[in-house]
């Protein structure tokens, strides 16, 4: 197995992204970005603590489903809902992992971490983030371009202690080869590249490594937000 991973804080004062990949077991690698959402240093704790508890959930488990990783996100929404009380503050996260078994790979988000899927570096899947604006565009009821600006970051859905408002969306893989890649992004990196515009660098580059450190340049530059990235391939 092969990825690439980075994080940044970018333009801002902490980075509230943590990125996690860990062999499960012998067969099984989690790939994870958890984006913290309160302030300061308490989306960073979130984040952490979100992706530690899915972690731990998942390693206890010997056949991982839809249903086992629901799970995960329960526990992590009662640790949260924990460190809401202990610290009287609103803290959550939005979360985005691909969990490769085998030749088989499980894609779960719950917010608006991005999960794309390449076929011979042609975008085949993404996500659909879990965000007003895309409730929005999917019910025909957008108007102008300032909705855009003004609902795109507003989640529906996260991990911010409510079971009701933290249910995933998943969508599975199989007989993936070394022609696969999966991608998993925070909104620091997909505010500035969507689908397509990775497809086409990743056509422009002589290899994953160069693409992607073209990438992460850009962002380095103009990225405003926190950003994080992982690339996975078998």
């Amino acid at each position: 197995m092969k990825s690439i991973v980075f994080s940044h804080r970018g333009k801002r004062e902490v980075n509230q992204d943590f990125v996690l990949v860990r062999n499960i077991n012998p067969e099984t690698y989690l790939h994870l970005i958890v984006d913290g959402m309160g302030g300061y240093e308490h989306g960073e704790i979130a984040a952490k603590i979100v992706a530690e508890s899915i972690l731990t959930y998942l390693s206890t488990v010997e056949i991982i489903d839809e249903a086992q990783i629901q799970k995960a996100i329960n526990k992590a929404n009662l640790s949260i809902r924990q460190l809401r009380k202990k610290n009287n503050t609103k803290v959550g996260a939005t979360v985005g992992g691909v969990i490769l078994q085998s030749n088989q790979a499980t894609c779960f988000w719950v917010g608006d971490v991005k999960i794309f899927y390449y076929k011979n570096n042609k975008l085949v899947r993404e996500s659909t983030s879990h965000t007003l604006i895309d409730e929005v565009i999917s019910n025909g009821t957008i108007k102008d371009l300032k909705q855009i600006n003004k609902y795109k970051h507003v989640v529906t859905r996260s991990v911010q202690g409510d079971v009701y408002l933290s249910q995933i969306d998943v969508f599975t893989q199989e007989k993936i080869d070394d022609s696969d890649l999966f991608l998993i992004c925070s909104d620091g990196v997909h505010d500035l590249y969507n689908g397509i515009h990775l497809q086409q660098i990743l056509n422009t580059s002589d290899s994953y490594e160069e693409a992607f450190n073209r990438i992460e340049k850009r962002l380095m530059n103009e990225a405003k937000d926190n950003f994080s990235l992982i690339t996975l391939q078998i």
